[in-house]
This record gives structure tokens, C-alpha cells and sequence, in this order.
């Protein structure tokens, strides 16, 4: 790693707190740069929205499980992401693998709506009367969704075993 005072390096180089330029310029660097950016994407593009929902349903309900069901489900997916990612698991396997497991969650999510649903439903009429669908509160929907990402998943992991070994 090179370090330059001047913190003129161009655009590869990210200033410290102390003003100097700490340019990544290496190889190594480059690939530390490339795992980071496609971790936090597939991170944060699979955790965002679960714990948002979780967290805007158990609002809407009054009903702390959601939020749980929206932690452990985040907890799980950024599990199986570690362990795809530290495996070296091809992109279709991982995407497809995680879409398994989404798929799972949300099935457990429309059990969840179908449980707490006249309360889910109530809560979303009075909070957010604007936005208010039936579709919003039904358990249908949840498996509709979850028969998507199961279809997706499954095809993704097919559409991998197809490909030759070494394909990224």
C-alpha cells in the first residue's frame, strides 16, 4: 500500500482522517474492493427489505413477531451469504440458494399474516388508509411471492448443475 501526503493519488485512493491518501493500487486491493462491493449489495438487498417489512408489519399489527420474524430471517439469509460467499459458491447457486430461503421465509410470513390478520388488516386501515389494498394484509399474497422465489430458486440452482463446473 502506497502513502502519499499530498492526497493526490486519483481516483483509486480513499483520504484519512489525517489528510494522507492511502491509493489501492494492487491487485489484492482491487479483489478486496470487488468482494466488498458484491457482499454488501447482495447483503443489504436481501436484509433491507426483510427487516423493513418485519418492522413496518409489527407496527401495523401491534404484534412483536413480526419484527422477529423479520430479525431472524435476516440473521438466516446474512448466515447462508457468509457461508456461500466464504465457500466460493458460483452466483447461481448462491442466488438460488438464497432465493430457497427467502421463499421459506415468506411462506412463514403468510402463516404469520394468516394468524394475525384482523389485527394486520385494522392496523393498516387506520395507520395508512392511503396505501390501504386488501392485497397488503392477505396471506395469499406472501405465497404467491414465495412461490415466485421458490420457482426462481429452484430454476437457478437447475439452470447451475446444467453449466460446466468452472463458469462463474
Amino acid at each position: 500500500m502506497e502513502m502519499s501526503s499530498t492526497g493526490s493519488t486519483g481516483s483509486t485512493g480513499s483520504t484519512g482522517a489525517t489528510g494522507a491518501t492511502i491509493a489501492m493500487t494492487s491487485p489484492g486491493d482491487r479483489e478486496a474492493r470487488s468482494f466488498l462491493r458484491r457482499w454488501y449489495g447482495w447483503l443489504l438487498g436481501g436484509i433491507v427489505p426483510l427487516l423493513l417489512l418485519g418492522f413496518l408489519y409489527s407496527a401495523l399489527a401491534n404484534r412483536l413477531i413480526f419484527a422477529g420474524w423479520g430479525l431472524a430471517l435476516a440473521a438466516a439469509y446474512t448466515a447462508a451469504l457468509r457461508h456461500g460467499m466464504g465457500a466460493g459458491w458460483r452466483k447461481p447457486i448462491l442466488a438460488g440458494a438464497l432465493a430457497l430461503l427467502l421463499a421459506a421465509g415468506l411462506a412463514w410470513f403468510a402463516a404469520l399474516e394468516q394468524a394475525h390478520h384482523e389485527i394486520l388488516d385494522l392496523g393498516f386501515r387506520a395507520v395508512l388508509p392511503a396505501l390501504y389494498h386488501p392485497a397488503a394484509t392477505a396471506p395469499r399474497t406472501a405465497q404467491a411471492v414465495a412461490a415466485v422465489l421458490a420457482l426462481g430458486g429452484a430454476a437457478a440452482l437447475a439452470g447451475a448443475a446444467l453449466r460446466r463446473p468452472g463458469a462463474r
